[in-house]
């Protein structure tokens, strides 16, 4: 007759442990992704609006780039050192000093 070691019982346990805190390291390093990003990128813009709009950000130095942000999304960016946000389709600007959350609220830019 075999009799199990109560060591043989604790490795049994293990795989379920591992299990058990593969989804809570997921879960904290989701929440850590979400933190470094904004903590990355300061500044934010979420689309409120049902339609995705084209965005330019240009700086200081005069470069710019451009990003589409689709309905109930976020873009994040750096504006540490000041900024120009403006909608492509309707030319409306905000320019910022720093790093702020901007609500796209029926095709306007919106300090949050």
């Amino acid at each position: 007759m075999h009799h199990k070691r109560p060591s043989d019982r604790k490795m049994s346990r293990i795989p379920s442990l591992i299990c058990k805190n593969k989804k809570v390291s997921a879960i904290f390093g989701s929440i850590l992704l979400i933190f470094f990003a904004n903590t990355i990128y300061g500044a934010s813009i979420y689309n409120s609006d049902l339609k995705p709009h084209r965005i330019q950000i240009g700086y200081k130095d005069g470069s710019k780039y451009f990003v589409t942000v689709y309905n109930s999304s976020t873009h994040y960016f750096d504006c540490i050192n000041g900024c120009q946000v403006k909608l492509v389709k309707t030319g409306y600007t905000r320019t910022l000093d720093s790093d702020v959350v901007i609500i796209i609220d029926d095709g306007k830019l919106r300090l949050r």
